[in-house]
């Protein structure tokens, strides 16, 4: 095994036991490294915003990771989810988010405590930004008592989809 093997063994074996720490460790370590060698990061980041605004699988991959990262879910993972929800809205037919992006990644908000990151546990479905925004509207709602819904409508389905997620 090579030294850069070891190496990449070691940082997958640390990000999986100790995440936060091992993220926090990097970050220190990067701090202090651009902190005395300007000059680098400086470099680092007009590579990254040429290959950002050169090449659009690249940044496609970059808002992806980004975007995910913080609802503790891999593309893989967001994938194989769209795949189980038939590739649309887990409330409706639509197949993009919002202005043909991708689907939105649906959470409790009451999980969390408005932190940054969620826990990953309090995601829920996929949803188009429509019925992303009126599935909050829904939940304020429900904050403040029961809903009696008409049958077969929108927010019939709303309502089963929260149950199915016991998060009401």
């Amino acid at each position: 095994m090579t030294a850069s093997e070891r190496s990449k063994a070691w940082r997958e074996k640390q990000l999986k036991e100790r995440p936060e720490e091992f993220r926090k460790y990097n970050a220190d370590r990067a701090k202090a490294l651009y902190h005395k060698n300007p000059c680098i990061a400086q470099k680092q980041q007009e590579n990254f915003k040429k290959s950002y605004n050169e090449n659009p699988e690249f940044r496609e991959k970059v808002v992806r990771s980004v975007s995910l990262g913080r609802y503790g879910k891999t593309p893989a993972e967001y994938d194989a989810q769209l795949e189980e929800q038939g590739g649309h809205c887990a409330l409706c037919e639509s197949t993009d988010g919002d202005a043909g992006r991708r689907l939105h990644v649906d959470h409790d908000h009451a999980c969390c405590n408005g932190k940054a990151r969620t826990c990953g546990k309090c995601n829920r479905g996929l949803l188009c930004g429509p019925c992303n925004r009126r599935l909050a509207a829904v939940e304020d709602v429900l904050t403040m008592g029961t809903i009696t819904p008409q049958p077969d409508t929108w927010l019939s389905k709303a309502l089963a989809y929260l149950d199915s997620y016991k998060r009401i």
